[in-house]
């Protein structure tokens, strides 16, 4: 027995073999020989015998774990089940480090049968107890990794076989396809550059590598990768002609690939290399040349009754042309083309979807029939769903196209197209957020995306958020631009700063928009309409004039031109904009907002008929229109017509509720005595807007004239802080104060009343009244001959001065006063 197991452990197996044999036949019971020999038959590949061996020494010794194990190890193909069985009765007699092989071999059986759980699990028990078994690391990464898709976890377990062994190429290999499958590129590019240091005559790495370096963009060393595998495999390149193209082809040398294909052409007439070198001049945008070559490989394929063979490759080759013809914009060669193609190879689902696509193009309802088919045919093709969204796109059935961008997005998860196609699709919806998250995702796929900033810009704008939408606009202007982007992004951003009322930064927006597109007279419109509203009015009428340069017989221009005439506030200005309000109502007799502009002007010049007449007209032309009934009222209330103009504000306010309007009934019914009803208008007018300021003051008014003081403060109060320049605000709450007592706000309130308005003799009148009050009669007296020199003929100034000169002692200068006081009186008497 000692020596036939010697000669075993020295590979002796013949030799080993006679021994065990003669051992089994002076003790058949014995059964390590039938082990030590079963094992020695399956070194010599005599599987039948070993297996019979192996059983008997099972037999003999059912706690033989080894018997056991090289038996399953003997079944692992033929049998699966019967191995997995010996296995495991195997571990269950010796599960220690000794017999970590079953764990391993039974995990590989677990493989085979794709029952990838107990395959992992067994992996893992080689590991607990033998922690170097480099084959059982990567067999769960493997499983990971192609199978569960749990593609982190993969890593780690290549990651680990790596530590172990630094130089196994294959642990590399694997974990460049894991890091390729999370995206992480670098990565990739880095194990796959070891492992072609260790391998450097592998030519496939080569190619995995330009892969990588491909999607990463890195085009240059991904064609070097090509060059060396080119170098590596020149030989045989010679004798492939196509293989050869295809390198110089995918390394941007589309000439030599030409080249190549042309001298195989010459010598071998063969359809495939036709195709081959009709790919590459499509490629190369040659397309008439592509043609050419697609018709030669049809020559070439036509049976001797000069008939289409129904094959794929014919097929194909129609469908090339077909590519080449919608390349050349000929939408009906390029359908019938399809068509051909369709009835050589009924299963050819890009064959539908181009022609889905040209039928689109050509406006035929058919064309979805077409993306159907090509769907029926191959329900993951992305192409087909994005065609069909595209259709129902333009059919307005928004909801139905996203969902086909929905079921594209499922084929391709980081699909730029369909993101961003889905964006917009979701804009027209009107469905805003959910469209900015698809362009958001479109962004964060391409940074470079310019439409996707524009759009998403677009759909802050709808929802207003304004800082958003700046925003994206600033990034688009850091990006490259093309002039019909730029364009739009200046006028919209342009319209954006105008609803901000930022009227400075919308100007020079329009302005950059004119230098590309100068003959555009909406554009020097809007810029006019900026210089109004920016009070620059010399700048609104040299636009206006470049509006009606452009375009002569533009309204809009005569309007906006006349407008800010008529703001200068001179004469001359308000006739030229008369002139203007005339012409555009002369080019449209219709325009309402010219008429009711000359009504306006007619009242400035003081011809109220004339004025009330353009009002009325407005009126008539359009029932709706609010501002006609309120320049009418204005004219009416001017002309002494009160109740006219209080009909007029409640038919304004009737179709729309402003601020404006509200306090200008309330002033109507102050003149005609309805308190009340005013003080109602003003705080409705509040209520409207409460930071109009006119309706706060009005209402203080009313409360100072009922001497309600305590309320009309609190309301000038707030006069003044919506608009802190408001004069009678602040000489009306001077006055408030003094009857409030507030001596030092009172005192305060007139300084600043001085400051703003230094000729009005009111409001040095009425500081005089309150130095009275408070005995200080020498700045009392100071104030009112102050104010005697601005309005020098007021009877009761003179009075107001010679009582204060009485109580200061001054009773000559007082005799005069009132003198003086009794002459004008007298005068005016006379009168």
């Amino acid at each position: 027995m000692k020596h036939g197991i010697h000669f075993f452990d020295c590979s002796v197996l013949s030799t080993a073999i006679q021994d065990f044999t003669a051992v089994i036949k002076e003790d058949p019971s014995n059964a390590q020989a039938r082990l030590y020999r079963g094992r020695a038959y399956a070194k010599q590949q005599q599987y039948k015998n070993a297996v019979q061996d192996l059983a008997a020494a099972v037999h003999l010794d059912p706690s033989c774990w080894l018997a056991f194990y090289h038996r399953g190890c003997i079944l692992r193909q033929i049998n699966p089940k019967k191995a997995v069985q010996d296995f495991s009765v195997s571990v269950l007699i010796n599960d220690t480090q000794e017999n970590f092989g079953s764990f391993l071999h039974r995990g590989i059986v677990y493989s085979e049968k794709c029952q990838w759980s107990l395959a992992i699990c067994d992996f893992e028990s080689v590991l607990a107890l033998n922690s170097s078994v480099i084959f059982a690391y990567l067999n769960i990464g493997l499983i990971l990794l192609l199978h569960l898709h749990q593609y982190d976890e993969a890593i780690q377990q290549f990651t680990k076989a790596i530590e172990i062994d630094p130089l196994n190429v294959r642990a590399y290999i694997c974990r460049a396809q894991a890091y390729h499958k999370i995206c992480n590129l670098p990565n990739a590019v880095k194990d796959i550059s070891r492992a072609i240091h260790l391998y450097p005559n592998k030519s496939q790495l080569c190619i995995l590598r330009g892969q990588y370096l491909m999607e990463m963009k890195k085009y240059e060393l991904a064609s070097l990768c090509i060059h060396q595998l080119a170098e590596m495999d020149e030989e045989s390149f010679k004798h492939q002609p196509v293989q050869q193209a295809l390198i110089q082809s995918f390394c941007q040398n589309h000439d030599k690939a030409m080249e190549c294909l042309h001298e195989a052409t010459e010598t071998q007439s063969e359809p495939s290399l036709f195709v081959a070198l009709g790919k590459v001049q499509m490629k190369a945008k040659k397309t008439k040349d592509a043609l050419r070559s697609f018709n030669n490989a049809m020559k070439l394929l036509m049976t001797s009754a000069k008939k289409i063979p129904h094959t794929f490759e014919a097929a194909e080759v129609h469908y090339l042309t077909g590519l080449c013809h919608l390349e050349q914009k000929g939408l009906l060669q390029a359908c019938d083309a399809f068509s051909v193609a369709i009835r050589l190879h009924s299963n050819y689902p890009d064959a539908f979807c181009q022609r889905g696509l040209c039928r689109m193009q050509l406006r035929q309802d058919k064309c979805v029939r077409d993306f159907n088919r090509a769907l029926a045919l191959c329900p993951s093709h992305f192409q087909a769903y994005m065609g069909r969204a595209a259709y129902y796109g333009s059919k307005g059935r928004y909801s139905k196209a996203i969902l086909n961008c929905n079921e594209a997005i499922k084929i391709l998860p980081n699909s730029v197209r369909a993101y961003f196609y889905r964006g917009t699709l979701k804009y027209q919806n009107k469905t805003y957020k959910a469209a900015i998250e698809d362009l958001s995702k479109t962004i964060d796929l391409d940074k470079t995306c310019t439409l996707a900033y524009y759009n998403r810009a677009v759909c802050y704008h709808q929802i207003k958020d304004f800082r958003k939408a700046l925003k994206d606009y600033g990034i688009i202007l850091l990006l490259e631009l093309n002039k019909e982007v730029a364009l739009k992004l200046f006028i919209n951003r342009g319209l954006l700063y105008m609803e901000l009322g930022d009227y400075a930064n919308a100007c020079e927006d329009f302005k950059e928009a004119t230098l590309i597109t100068p003959e555009d007279s909406q554009l020097f419109q809007a810029i006019g309409i900026c210089y109004h509203r920016l009070c620059e009015f010399e700048e609104a009428v040299r636009s206006f004039d470049q509006v009606l340069k452009l375009d002569p017989l533009s309204v809009d221009a005569y309007i906006g031109r006349g407008n800010s005439y008529m703001e200068k506030g001179h004469e001359a200005g308000c006739k030229q904009a008369q002139k203007d309000f005339v012409r555009a109502i002369h080019l449209n007799p219709k325009c309402v907002k010219a008429r009711v502009c000359l009504g306006y002007n007619l009242q400035a010049f003081g011809n109220l008929q004339r004025a009330w007449r353009q009002f009325t007209v407005a009126i008539c032309m359009d029932p709706k229109c609010h501002a006609a009934y309120d320049g009418r009222a204005s004219v009416c209330l001017q002309m002494g017509e009160t109740f006219a103009a209080y009909q007029d504000t409640n038919a304004a306010l009737k179709l729309t509720t402003t601020s404006r309007l509200l306090t200008n009934r309330g002033v109507i019914n102050q003149l005609m005595g309805h308190l009340s009803c005013a003080r109602k208008d003003y705080q409705q007018a509040i209520s409207v807007d409460p930071n109009y300021a006119l309706a706060y003051l009005n209402t203080a008014n009313i409360y100072f004239h009922n001497r309600q003081f305590s309320q009309a403060y609190c309301y000038y109060s707030k006069v003044l802080q919506l608009d802190p320049g408001n004069e009678s605000a602040v000489l009306n709450r001077a006055i408030t104060n003094t009857f409030l007592n507030n001596t030092e706000e009172a005192k305060e309130d007139f300084e600043k009343a001085v400051w703003l308005c230094p000729f009005s003799a009111a409001v040095y009148v009425n500081r005089a009244n309150f130095y009275n009050k408070v005995r200080q009669y020498e700045l009392a007296e100071k104030d009112i001959s102050t104010a005697l020199s601005i309005q020098p003929s007021d009877a009761l100034m003179y009075k107001f001065r010679a009582d204060i000169r009485a109580k200061l002692g001054f009773n000559k200068e007082a005799i005069e006063d009132y003198k003086q006081a009794i002459s004008i009186q007298e005068q005016i008497y006379s009168m």
